[in-house]
């Protein structure tokens, strides 16, 4: 599989038809790998892709665009991606853009020294957790994670830890809480910025480290192209 996804991920990506959400569990077969596997979307002519297949296109060129950023600024990485052609609107490949983009800033400021493989490390703990449809499944969007992911990392944070797991806890409780308020429908953009913005602020607050803020790199453009329907004046990012 190669290339980038279809631009709106309310539709199948290999026959366009509108997808269908399920509540149950069931086992489906991904159209690019053939491997079978236990989902909650297809489409009317049963087309589904695993989340492996799904992501991947994004992922690498995630993973491309922070090996080669020198920038400090989350927000500035994070919509660099998001403005390539062919980046879904909606699906769980934002919480690896939101990872690789606080990531790279932190490890660009130089004021915090990463393992080698820092990108792998925090893109492998997001994929346990981000998970298609889990957002309305179980509560839990993949960006939260994605940004404790982070956190965990430059903190040391592993289970029996004390203050690094309760700092990565409760930033991710903050994020969760923040983007409830902004959901009705889901939008993942609104929720990869205000993740990145509470990012940085337990950066400075926790870690009296400062990266660059959102500054003019946060605008809500995609009104008109949202599969669910824009918020519009509910959302903060929201300009007419």
């Amino acid at each position: 599989m190669s290339g980038l996804t279809n631009t709106n991920v309310a539709n199948c990506l290999i026959c366009g038809e509108t997808l269908k959400y399920f509540t149950e569990e069931k086992e489906l077969t991904c159209y690019y790998c053939q491997k079978t596997f236990k989902g909650y979307v297809t489409c009317p002519n049963g087309h589904s892709v695993c989340e492996q297949c799904h992501n991947r296109p994004i992922t690498e060129k995630t993973k491309e665009i922070c090996f080669n950023s020198k920038s400090v600024n989350p927000f500035e990485i994070f919509n660099e991606i998001i403005e390539i052609d062919h980046v879904s609107f909606l699906g769980c490949h934002h919480a690896f853009i939101v990872g690789g983009a606080f990531i790279t800033a932190i490890k660009n400021s130089g004021k915090i020294k990463l393992p080698e493989n820092y990108l792998d490390e925090v893109f492998n703990r997001i994929e346990n957790q981000a998970i298609s449809g889990y957002c309305g499944l179980t509560g839990v969007c993949g960006i939260e994670p994605a940004i404790g992911a982070c956190f965990a990392l430059i903190l040391g944070s592993k289970c029996g830890k004390d203050r690094e797991q309760k700092i990565t806890m409760k930033v991710t409780s903050t994020i969760s809480t923040a983007i409830a308020e902004l959901t009705g429908p889901s939008c993942c953009r609104a929720y990869s910025w205000k993740a990145l913005q509470i990012g940085n602020e337990f950066l400075e607050k926790e870690l009296d480290m400062i990266l660059e803020g959102a500054d003019k790199y946060i605008f809500y453009k995609y009104s008109d192209i949202h599969p669910h329907g824009c918020r519009l004046e509910k959302c903060p990012y929201y300009k007419s």
